[in-house]
Formats: structure tokens, sequence, C-alpha cells
């Protein structure tokens, strides 16, 4: 009986570990989805609300939560302080700070800590469509990590299950 259940426990161990491997990937996704949020955002707000990017900053907690809207509150509360720092600089210096607890690729996260010192020399009208070319860089970046994962979440939740079914043979 109790050798039954060690079996069982290795079986839910090993399985376990696959679901973490798996968890971590969708977590990934997530955060390629929350620069989105923010391209989309100050994308929307500079068309609707004509709002300059110091202004978008500011009143980004009435829309977005978590890192995003703090995030966004720390450029805000920076360009606000009037301390000589440009937009680009700060930004380099926030997205690094996020993209530090929360990594991405490095080709995505050259993109970002770039958009801010891009954004800042610009009118509405370019601001919106680097914001747009941004977002679709990162939607199509997300989108090809989606695909991969599909099979190779299959391929670790199989491993995990066999590993587990392959030390339980192996302590018979």
């Amino acid at each position: 009986m109790l050798k039954m259940l060690g079996f069982l426990v290795i079986i839910t161990g090993s399985c376990g570990c696959a679901f973490s491997i798996v968890k971590e990937r969708r977590i990934y996704l997530e955060r390629c989805g929350m620069w989105r949020e923010i391209c989309q955002l100050m994308e929307n707000e500079i068309a609707f609300q004509k709002s300059s990017l110091p202004e978008i900053c500011e009143r980004a907690e009435a829309h977005l939560s978590g890192n995003k809207n703090l995030f966004l509150d720390r450029i805000g509360r920076a360009l606000s302080a009037g301390r000589g720092d440009t937009l680009g600089e700060v930004w380099r210096r926030e997205a690094g700070r996020i993209l530090q607890e929360e990594p991405l690729k490095a080709e995505i996260e050259k993109v970002v800590e770039e958009l801010g010192e891009r954004l800042c020399f610009e009118d509405g009208d370019m601001q919106r469509k680097m914001l747009r070319d941004t977002d679709r860089l990162i939607e199509k970046h997300q989108n090809e990590q989606e695909s991969l994962n599909r099979e190779r979440n299959r391929l670790t939740l199989c491993a995990g299950v066999m590993g587990g079914l392959l030390l339980t043979i192996l302590l018979l």
C-alpha cells in the first residue's frame, strides 16, 4: 500500500512540474498582453482625448491596474516633478524596472525600451502610428509564441506524465 502511495506521489510530482512549466509560458503571454494594452491605451488617448503623453501617464490609474498602472504612474510623476528628464529617459528607466521583474524576449524588450525615446519627439499622428506599429509587433510575437506553445505544452505535459511513469517503473 505504501509503495502504491509512493508511486502516486512520484507521478503527481512529475505532472506538477510539467504544469508549472506550462503556467510559466502562459504568464509570458500575459506579459506581452500587458505591453499591448499600454500601447492601445496610449494610442486611444492620443486619438480621442488629444492628450499629451504626460497627461496620459497621470490618468492611467483610471484605466489600468497592476504593473501597467504602476509603470505609467511612475512616468507621469517623474515628468510632472520637472527634474529635467526627457520622456525617453524616464520611459527607459521605468521599463527597465518592469522588465527586470517580468522579462520578455530580448528583441521585444529592446522595442519596448526604445518606444519612449521615439515617442517624445513626434506629433500626435506619428505617436499613434508608432504605438500601433509597436502593438502589431508585440501582437505578432505573442501569436507566434502562442502557436509554438500549443505544441510545446502538449509535449511538456506528456513528458511529465511519462517521466513519472518511467520513474515508477524504474523503482519497481
